[in-house]
């Protein structure tokens, strides 16, 4: 038949044969793009030809095979759908979602057919055939990190090294300048507003540069920002009109990288993603263990905290370089489909909850970082100083929970996890809340911290698979939310400390824990696949 075979044509088809029960024979009609002659396979500039079997009698929607005439790109070959009522379709990208839900929706191989759905203009790709697929480059995903996942992790871990180093660098920063707690605050809004920005301007930044280019731009632009924000704290007179500024400069190249590491992650590992981007997350919790150590060790020395925070650019650096050695990984080289620009219309109903789940564990987690110290002040006698400390408490216990949870993502679902994670979070809480013994209280933020490690990273593989395809915006519109939960919740636990007193304040710990939980039951139910288990 015209257009079908070639000198390496023809094994293609006959295994395309073996999967749709050889359509060709039955009522099949073969047409050819205009203009294309009959080359195989490998000629790279031939035109795509469509062999497209007629619909049964049942009415049900027959498969269309199309053949990319491309040496490059063996992984074009897809199995697709087609409603004769809808004309001809184009190639639909594969989806973190399909490679969840349990289809093999990657590169390599002949992935099963994706069901007919409503298409959206965010569904389409953009009209640019220069562009790589926004698409995870393994058919299944792999559940071991590789080069791409280091570099994604190693990205995450320049951000949480100054994230975490920040906490405990600013009390010292505030006694140098002779301010209130109040101004000192304002350098964790404005990073808080920065992170904000990077969900506004994040998927038109990463349709200019792709993921790989923003990736690159961030760190870069996150390490020039804090040796910034480092040297213009001794500038006399003019600390604050200097750091103020960075802070949200640093916010916003911070968001950027955290967002398109999570969604590089997600979409690489496809089904197992879950689980690397927990493995991920603790590898950075487990910096944010050392950053206050640093902090610590440098002002003891007499360096200032300045000399540990500045050691964030060897990671950066780390970063950068690796990244940039990802540039042709599909999951780094991808730009967002659709209109290429912040929007939240078009998501599936299932993606608002999960993204609600999310933004109330980031909001407890904040606020148990920020305001821990002074519940441990008040109901132990624990002195200011030691009860700063004993933040790590809630640190270390997130890192242990991730390390625990990243193999037990490969086996059980998202939600499932999740869900067992708000019951340990609840069950610390009520020891640290409770007990008047600083040994009890202190093993109660462990036991929390271990209950909310997973929430973050498990949380958002579930918004971009609830997604269905739209990673780019689903990480962008999270990270809105991330970054009002982590302004807004310590302020909001402040006001009513001022009002009530700090230990009924913190009932609204298990509010927000139990938010968390109804989000992701209501994203579970609407069958949005995020409840998928690896296989």
């Amino acid at each position: 038949m015209p257009g079908t075979q070639g000198p390496t044509g023809a094994a293609p088809i006959e295994n395309s044969r073996k999967l749709i029960g050889d359509p060709l024979r039955t009522n099949g009609a073969c047409r050819q793009s205009p203009g294309a002659g009959a080359p195989g396979i490998g000629a790279r500039t031939a035109a795509p030809a469509t062999c497209r079997p007629n619909p049964s009698a049942a009415g049900k929607a027959t498969a269309t095979i199309r053949l990319t005439a491309s040496t490059t790109a063996p992984h074009a070959r897809r199995c697709i759908p087609h409603d004769s009522s809808r004309g001809d379709p184009d190639v639909r990208r594969s989806t973190a979602a399909d490679s969840d839900a349990g289809g093999p929706g990657g590169l390599t191989g002949w992935p099963r057919p994706v069901p007919n759905e409503t298409r959206h203009p965010e569904d389409d790709p953009i009209a640019d055939p220069a562009d790589p697929p926004a698409t995870t480059p393994l058919p299944d995903g792999t559940d071991r990190p590789d080069a791409t996942s280091a570099a994604a992790i190693v990205t995450l871990c320049t951000y949480t090294w100054f994230l975490y180093g920040l906490g405990p660098s600013l009390p010292l920063f505030r006694d140098e300048l002779g301010v209130s707690s109040s101004v000192a605050g304002l350098h964790s809004l404005m990073l808080a507003g920065g992170v904000i920005l990077s969900g506004f301007l994040g998927v038109a930044l990463v349709r200019r540069w792709a993921r790989f280019g923003l990736a690159r731009r961030a760190v870069l632009v996150m390490a020039s920002g804090i040796c910034l924000f480092c040297a213009g704290s001794l500038v006399a007179g003019v600390e604050l009109a200097i750091t103020l500024p960075t802070m949200l400069i640093i916010g916003l190249a911070g968001g950027l990288a955290l967002n398109v590491s999570t969604t590089v992650l997600q979409e690489h590992h496809g089904r197992f993603g879950p689980a690397v981007l927990t493995l991920a997350n603790a590898a950075a919790a487990g910096v944010g263990l050392v950053t206050p150590l640093a902090v610590g060790a440098a002002t003891a020395l007499g360096l200032t905290w300045r000399a540990a925070l500045i050691l964030v650019v060897p990671f950066a650096v780390a970063a950068w370089v690796l990244v940039g050695r990802q540039r042709e990984v599909l999951a780094y080289a991808a730009r967002p489909a659709g209109e290429g620009r912040f929007s939240v219309r078009g998501f599936p109903a299932a993606y608002w909850p999960a993204v609600l789940a999310v933004v109330c564990a980031v909001a407890v987690e904040f606020c148990l970082i920020t305001w821990t110290p002074d519940l441990l002040v008040r109901r132990t006698g624990m002195p200011s100083g030691t009860a700063s400390g004993m933040v790590s408490a809630v640190v270390g216990g997130m890192a242990l929970g991730r390390l625990i949870l990243a193999p037990l993502a490969r086996r059980w679902s998202s939600p499932a996890l999740f869900l067992v994670g708000v019951a340990v979070t609840l069950a610390g809480w009520v020891m640290a809340w409770l007990s008047t013994s600083a040994v009890l209280s202190v093993a109660g933020l462990l036991i929390l911290g271990i209950g909310l490690g997973g929430q973050y990273p498990l949380g958002a593989a579930m918004t971009i698979i609830a997604s269905r395809g739209r990673a780019d915006r689903a990480v962008a519109v999270l990270a809105v939310g991330v970054g009002l939960a982590s302004g807004l919740g310590p302020f909001a636990l402040a006001t009513l400390s001022d009002a009530v007193g700090v230990q009924a304040a913190f009932l609204v710990i298990p509010l927000l824990a139990v938010g968390a939980a109804a989000g992701v039951l209501a994203s579970s139910r609407t069958g949005a696949g995020t409840g998928s288990r690896p296989r």
